[in-house]
């Protein structure tokens, strides 16, 4: 089958809804599926599912594609990733050659790996192995567990495993690819030497690589595979093979540092728990956890190393869309350790009073202060006021309430210091203006002598207007997002663009200042070009787009925030309190999408 025809042929295959619905909560609405949108925070549906176009679409971020386009962004893969990953899922296979060379043979590097584990678990208590099946037995491991693990050894000489695989038919590249072997002056040799065996498993059951700990004084103390075609350690996590559905059933995942803890943890009978492997928290991983459950808990060692994985943990669980909690490990340095003296239903305990991201963040930054001090005081005001910006407006009104009680600050003391712009914090690049063109302006008024590409949501505007000048494909991408010029000189340059766009030859995407002048009185051509001669787009259209697409729609919203001030305004004087209550809701519910949108701004 030619690749392309096997493109389309997968997409006729698979539903989007399917796809979708695995990780969005989708609802039917007349003819299509609405959600909340999985790339964005929002509170009301916009993310919306065709499914007789087999198309999604989100009116809130501008998110549009089809269901491999899907798969690529909402697990950042690559477009032939997302594709293998649908073929395997729906039992799809694929075609033996694509049209750019030769397929990868996935299944020829997991039947070798599934070979080098099955030579390590048989060399564990054999000759030297009884080193390693020693090991096991010292740290508690039953022979149950182990078969279920499929722990195993790697000899100390360095050569048995290659031998092994070179006689049935492995070839010598395979092996350095896959990170089993190394070449030295005298040939192979293998990459791991006396150590205790831990093989890695996908979520599809295949070994994807093995990491291993040093028994003897090999350096360093552990050692994973080399990435490789089959394996990257930023995409896995260790035993989600086995936890995944006691993850989904219980609707919680608790992530521990090391293949110990998960391993004795799943031998006290605690089975929702998994690991990354040996290296910080990735996005991949918790959005790769976050399909079966939103509720993570992170358990980390108490030292300053620990608590910085589980800061850095804390704001990767919520990038991808989960909710993480932290709970420490007392009377034992890791849950290895704690299990074992304490028993399952004690750690469970644990794991239950496990904190809310937020108050671990508001515990530590209340360290080394004495908050009966009121300078001490104001400095702990100003450390939570980052973390109370960073949670939603419900979140935030209910921590604001309780530290007010807490701390003896008023309330309004504190929102007032959260929502004041904090100095240095920066707009998004294309709405930056100097700061006495900030100060004292209305929206939409303009002083004597300005034209509306010096305000700000006309700089917004003469943004995505030259980007769409250099790349005509964003003409098309302003309807789809619904982005509307509001000045009339952007609204006349976009009815230019459009003409010269017809007019393009096939393949060509570029637009000319000249073609667009032409069409200009001589003051909006001056306007036009003085604009157009000070915005520099930079190598990366679409990161420009989001930034720019981010101001035009912080506009949008803080003129709709100061509508709803001036109805609150009217509806205080005339004492309508449902009317004040609306209001109120709706306020909040702007702020959050315009600090949303700002936080993702200053993000990038």
């Amino acid at each position: 089958m030619a690749w392309d025809n096997f493109i389309d042929d997968l997409k006729l295959q698979i539903d989007i809804v399917d796809v979708v619905g695995r990780e969005v909560k989708l609802k039917k609405s007349g003819s299509n599926y609405m959600g909340l949108c999985p790339f964005h925070s929002e509170k009301t549906p916009s993310f919306s599912v065709n499914e007789e176009k087999q198309f999604y679409h989100c009116f809130g971020c501008g998110e549009h594609g089809d269901v491999i386009k899907f798969v690529q962004n909402h697990y950042k893969l690559s477009f032939m990733e997302a594709v293998e990953k649908l073929a395997g899922e729906y039992g799809i296979k694929m075609p033996e050659r694509r049209s750019n060379g030769p397929r990868i043979d996935y299944d020829k590097y997991y039947e070798i790996n599934a070979k080098a584990a099955r030579f390590f678990y048989n060399s564990l208590g054999r000759g030297g192995g009884g080193k390693g099946l020693a090991y096991f037995r010292s740290r508690g491991l039953s022979n149950e567990t182990i078969t279920k693990f499929g722990l195993g050894y790697a000899p100390a000489s360095g050569y048995d495993l290659s031998r092994y695989l070179l006689s049935e038919g492995v070839a010598e590249d395979d092996l350095i690819k896959l990170g089993l072997a190394n070449m030295g002056k005298n040939g192979l040799y293998d990459r791991f030497r006396d150590r205790v065996m831990f093989p890695i498993i996908s979520t599809q059951d295949k070994v994807i690589g093995f990491g291993g700990r040093a028994i003897g004084d090999f350096k360093p103390k552990y050692l994973n595979s080399a990435e490789s075609e089959i394996f990257l350690k930023k995409n896995n996590l260790f035993g989600l093979n086995f936890a995944k559905r006691e993850i989904s059933d219980e609707d919680r995942a608790i992530i521990v540092e090391g293949y110990m803890d998960v391993i004795s943890l799943y031998q006290a009978g605690i089975h929702n728990v998994t690991a990354s492997l040996g290296t910080a928290l990735t996005d991949n991983q918790a959005r790769l956890l976050c399909r079966y459950s939103k509720n993570i808990v992170l358990s980390y060692d108490s030292d300053q190393a620990g608590i910085n994985a589980a800061l850095r943990g804390i704001s990767v669980v919520s990038g991808a869309g989960g909710k993480p909690r932290i709970m420490t490990v007392t009377d034992g340095k890791d849950p290895d350790e704690f299990v074992k003296k304490h028993g399952r239903e004690a750690f469970l305990r644990l794991a239950d009073n496990a904190v809310p991201a937020a108050d671990f963040r508001l515990k530590l930054a209340a360290e080394g202060l004495d908050l009966s001090d009121d300078m001490q005081k104001l400095e702990y005001v100003e450390r939570i006021v980052p973390i109370l910006r960073s949670l939603g407006p419900v979140e935030q009104d209910i921590y604001i309430r309780r530290l007010s009680s807490e701390i003896g600050v008023s309330e309004n003391a504190i929102a007032m210091a959260v929502r004041t712009e904090e100095p240095g914090r920066r707009m998004p690049q294309s709405a930056r203006m100097n700061r006495r063109e900030l100060h004292g302006r209305r929206a939409g008024q303009q002083t004597r002598g300005q034209t509306d590409t010096d305000s700000i949501s006309g700089r917004i505007e003469m943004s995505l207007l030259v980007l769409a000048m250099n790349n005509t494909r964003y003409l098309r991408r302003f309807t789809e997002d619904g982005i509307e010029f509001r000045s009339a000189l952007a609204n006349k340059i976009m009815s230019a663009m459009n003409s010269v766009d017809n007019d393009l030859p096939a393949g060509v995407h570029r637009i000319e200042t000249e073609d667009i002048a032409a069409a200009l009185e001589p003051d909006e051509e001056r306007a036009f070009r003085g604009a157009a001669d000070s915005i520099q787009i930079g190598p990366d259209d679409e990161a420009f787009y989001r930034e720019a697409k981010n101001g035009y729609l912080i506009n949008i919203y803080r003129d709709r925030r100061a509508e709803i001030l001036n109805e609150l305004a009217v509806a205080e004087n005339m004492g309508r309190a449902d009317e004040i209550e609306k209001l109120a809701g709706s306020l909040i519910e702007v702020d959050g999408l315009i600090n949303s949108l700002t936080e993702e701004s200053n993000a990038g």
